[in-house]
Order: C-alpha cells, then structure tokens, then sequence
C-alpha cells in the first residue's frame, strides 16, 4: 500500500484542522489570554470613564538610573494620577501588603512572584519624581486579570474586578485641568518608544535585575521569606533577594515551618537539599541585612 498517497489523500480531506489546532492552541495560551484580559480593561476605561475627565496611557516605559521601568496603565485626571499594575494569573493568590513576595498555588505546587504592591510602588515613585508630585495626587492600584482567587485578605486597590467604579469613587479633585495637560505632555515626552525592541530589552533588564541562583518553583513545604519583622516598602526593597546559603552544601536555604515539637509553628531556615542535606538555622536577620536596617 502506498502509504505516502493515502497521506496525501487525508491531507487534502482535513487540511483546515491544522489552522484550527493552531487557534485553539494561541487561544488557551497565557500570552493570548493576558492579552484579551488587557484589551477588555482598555475597552472598559474608553467606554465607562469619560474620555473629557480621564485621560489614558498604556505601556509606558520610563527610563531609570538602573535601566526602565513599564507602567501598565497610567489614567490621568483631576482626581490624581491612577497608576495601574496588571498581573495575568490563574490559580490561589496568597499575599500580605507588608510582604516581599506573594504566593500563586496551582493545584500542588507554588511560586513565588513579587509583590505586585511593591512593584507598583516603584512606578508611583518614578511618576512622583518626574512630575513633582504629592502622595496624595497618586493612587496605586493592582488589577488581577484571569481565573485567579484571592485566599488571603486584600487592601482595596487590590482587586479582580470594581476597576472603573473604584477609580470614580475618587471624586475629590487634585488637579487643575491645566496640571492635568501638563502631566500627560510631560509622560508622553519622557516615554519610550512602544516598540518590541524597547520592550524586549526592558524584559531583559529585569531578569538580570532579579535573577537568583535559587529560581526554582517552590513545593507545598516551602514558603516565601517573611520579612514582615522589617514593614516599611523601602526596607524589603533595599534588602533584595537575600537569603542565606547552606553552611553546610553551599544550596540556598528555605523558609520553612515546624509542624511539630516544642517550636511548632515557628519559622526556621532550612536547606533546600532536604533530605540529603538537613542542616537547619535559626531565623534571624543576617549581617548583611542588620547593616541596611541600621543605615536606614
């Protein structure tokens, strides 16, 4: 049997699956539905926000000292500058505003991501340096998009859904309409170019930025590094990534929890090589780390 022929044969009968396969497959990935969940804000804000009132950038990438820094929406008006951060996730979102890192479990496993609200912070900061801003003509916001549930209480301008109704709940003005036109002039002066290129080396300065020799995901018996002992936003961001290394192996440690014992339910570093390695320490701040809580 002409094996090559029948091929051709079935080929001929079915060739519009192989277009539809390739929808479907851009469809459920998460680069296309994290687009469609930014299109769906940016129609929200054109159609439910007056365009007279509220005027909307996207994608504003601003350069910095260290490199740039993108913004996902910034909504100017005369009741302040809404800065808006969006994360794409599915899955549990576990996280405390006073946290460096959050956590998104996906059935067994979890990862640990930035704390958007920190995140957030250092575009409000840029925004307020580079237009002579007072805090209280910025307001952060942080916008979930996909099928994701918060397991942990969230301050208010954290949110899946209620964007347009919590950005007209702000109805005290702060800005004259002239302040107004002026801060966008200025934002749209300063921003670079919306192309791939820009953001191709903005994504490369971040990785470089946060890379870690310990990026691995993290199991259901690790946790994120609490550093709720030091609150304040500027200090987690000053201590960085830091966490120790294992005296013993050389691995990166882990922040576990006893589950049981006399120290059950206190926190301890732990080697990440468990069970091949099971030196453990104490929890406490590091020299590193006591030589910037000092200096602040």
């Amino acid at each position: 049997m002409d094996f090559t022929a029948l091929i051709a044969v079935v080929l001929a009968q079915l060739w519009y699956l192989l277009p539809l396969l390739l929808l479907v497959t851009i469809a459920k990935s998460p680069w296309f539905k994290g687009m469609i969940g930014e299109w769906l804000i940016n129609v929200s804000i054109q159609l439910f926000l007056d365009k007279q009132e509220y005027q909307l950038l996207n994608n504003v990438t601003l350069p910095l000292e260290q490199g740039t820094t993108q913004i996902d929406h910034v909504i100017v008006s005369r009741f302040g500058v809404f800065v808006i951060e969006t994360k794409n996730m599915k899955g549990w979102i576990f996280g405390d505003p006073r946290h460096k890192r959050w956590t998104q479990q996906l059935f067994r496993r979890r990862h640990g991501f930035q704390n958007p609200l920190h995140q957030n912070y250092l575009h409000v900061m840029t925004l307020k340096s580079l237009l002579g801003l007072a805090d209280h003509q910025l307001h952060s916001i942080v916008y979930f998009i996909g099928d994701c549930t918060f397991k942990t209480p969230m301050p208010d301008n954290v949110m899946r859904r209620g964007l347009v109704s919590h950005i007209k709940r702000k109805t005290t003005p702060v800005l004259t309409p002239a302040e107004v036109s002026h801060i966008v002039e200025t934002i749209q002066q300063e921003r670079l170019a919306a192309n791939w290129q820009i953001h191709k080396q903005h994504v490369a300065q971040l990785k470089a930025r946060h890379a870690t020799p310990h990026s691995k995901p993290m199991t259901a018996k690790t946790v994120p590094v609490n550093l709720a002992a030091y609150d304040p936003v500027e200090i987690s961001q000053t201590l960085g990534d830091h966490t120790p290394a294992c005296p013993k192996c050389g691995s990166h440690m882990v922040l576990r929890t006893a589950t049981r014992g006399e120290n059950k339910g206190n926190q301890f570093w732990g080697c990440s090589g468990y069970p091949r390695c099971r030196q453990i320490q104490p929890l406490l701040p590091s020299k590193h780390n006591e030589k910037h809580l000092h200096s602040l």
